[in-house]
């Protein structure tokens, strides 16, 4: 099956150009800077291109992998937050030319300025490549956020929830944003994300500019207002750039009027036909393996049914376990087509990320000592798939007659904590406490672990 150019140019518009270009093999960073509270809310994007990895071809289970190493100095170089993680790249997109991952990162910042030092290894090599970021955390509140420049902006509803491969939530809106933003002749939307911070509400009026590379405005939209609540609120949409000639421009944000307007731009290039040309040939020289369904057995789809008791209702399940093998086949690719936030392309980010963290929980979560329970069906394991890694973690090991406990803390959205314990000192970890409504917690969570402990988390 030949992959869809739609899905080729997608992942290609990450980088732009040749898989032998030098410069497309360089690991780009940058940040996007928001305010909440008393802190900046940084959220950056690290283009990792697929071409700088090495990997196993082995047909469609074939990947490469890399690993991402975060960490934040101050201004006197003290380093203050360091995380690190592992992603893998499926092989065939490493055959696209000009293909890229892009990794959201999110920090929380007070006021100073930082360094943000990226390093991004090959694992299958050993090659790295770092990228620092110098960042000015806002010493207060300012007038806007800076400007989002995304290559689509989707709305979730119902159970959608988790964030596709690549974006990032701010409240019901994923962005799919990167840095180096590149459109080309027929795909020339471009999507924007701003946040205006005021004490009061007010209808706030605003308009859209796009700039040459010498300053001169080549487009304007006609002047909008957007309610903004007491305390602020987002300024997001799409402009079509159809006919923009390719170069680098600028697009720019102007809200308010008088002395409190506030202008935030951000940079993007128009590419030309001949980008389009040659990532349509790189496209069709790749090619992605037959539709999922009809190449799996039944205990196969049944293996892949049986985590969706997170996405969906019981009874709206209840069908599958009545149908042919067909109609199981059908069943599931119904269900993620509902669920693709990229229709009409081959790809469904929504899936592929749902399976991955489904395969890093068995690996990561099983339990039983040999194994018996599959890690996707423990506490972690299921939080896991849910929400994705966690942001902040506690790991405390047995020590002396208390219990092994691990609790972890998601910030992005709405803030979540859970804590497990391991009551049979064999990693077997249960939820004994969260603050999801979604989940239970046991009423007398705090007995079952020592003062210090429960003092521990309820700071965390």
């Amino acid at each position: 099956m030949v992959i869809s150019i739609a899905w080729a140019l997608a992942v290609a518009l990450q980088a732009g150009g040749s898989r032998d270009s030098v410069a497309t093999q360089r690991v780009v960073a940058e940040a996007v800077r928001f305010y909440r509270g008393d802190q900046t809310i940084l959220n950056g994007f690290v283009r990792v291109p697929n071409g700088m990895l090495e990997g196993v071809a082995l047909g469609p289970d074939g990947f490469a992998a890399f690993t991402m190493d975060v960490s934040v100095k101050d201004h006197a170089g003290t380093r203050l937050v360091h995380d690190g993680w592992s992603r893998r790249v499926p092989w065939s997109q490493t055959q696209v030319a000009g293909s890229a991952t892009v990794e959201p990162i999110a920090l929380a910042l007070a006021a100073g300025d930082y360094t943000v030092t990226v390093v991004v290894k090959d694992s299958a090599s050993g090659r790295q490549q770092t990228v620092d970021v110098p960042v000015a955390a806002y010493p207060a509140r300012p007038g806007a956020s800076d400007l989002l420049l995304a290559y689509g902006i989707r709305r979730g509803s119902g159970g959608d929830t988790v964030p596709a491969a690549g974006e990032i939530r701010k409240g019901d809106l994923f962005i799919a944003a990167g840095p180096d933003l590149r459109l080309t002749p027929t795909h020339a939307s471009l999507a924007y994300y701003c946040e205006v911070y005021r004490d009061s509400a007010a209808a706030v009026p605003w308009l859209l500019r796009v700039m040459s590379e010498d300053g001169r405005v080549v487009v304007a939209t006609k002047p909008a207002t957007q309610p903004v609540a007491p305390g602020g609120g987002p300024i997001s949409g799409s402009v079509d750039l159809t006919g923009l000639p390719p170069g680098p421009y600028r697009l720019g944000l102007v809200v308010g009027t008088g002395a409190d307007t506030v202008v935030r731009t951000a940079p993007f290039t128009m590419g030309g036909f001949e980008v389009e040309r040659d990532l349509v040939q790189a496209a069709e020289k790749a090619t992605l393996p037959t539709d999922l369904w009809s190449r799996s057995t039944e205990p196969q789809l049944d293996t892949m049914f049986a985590p969706l008791v997170y996405l969906a209702a019981s009874s709206d399940l209840q069908v599958y376990g009545t149908l042919t093998l067909e109609g199981k086949r059908r069943f599931l690719r119904d269900f993620w087509k509902q669920r693709d936030p990229t229709p009409g392309t081959e790809a469904n980010e929504y899936q592929a990320a749902f399976y991955q963290r489904m395969a890093e929980a068995n690996q990561r979560f099983r339990e039983g000592g040999a194994g018996e329970v599959p890690g996707w069906r423990t506490d972690r394991g299921r939080v896991f798939i849910t929400h994705g890694e966690p942001d902040e973690v506690l790991r405390r090991p047995a020590n002396g007659g208390s219990l092994p406990w691990e609790a972890w803390k998601y910030t992005k959205g709405r803030p979540l904590k859970y804590v497990f314990l391991d009551r049979t000192r064999l990693g077997n970890y249960e939820l004994i406490y969260t603050t999801d409504r979604r989940e239970r917690s046991f009423p007398d969570w705090d007995s079952m672990l020592d003062p210090n402990a429960v003092e521990e988390i309820n700071s965390f």
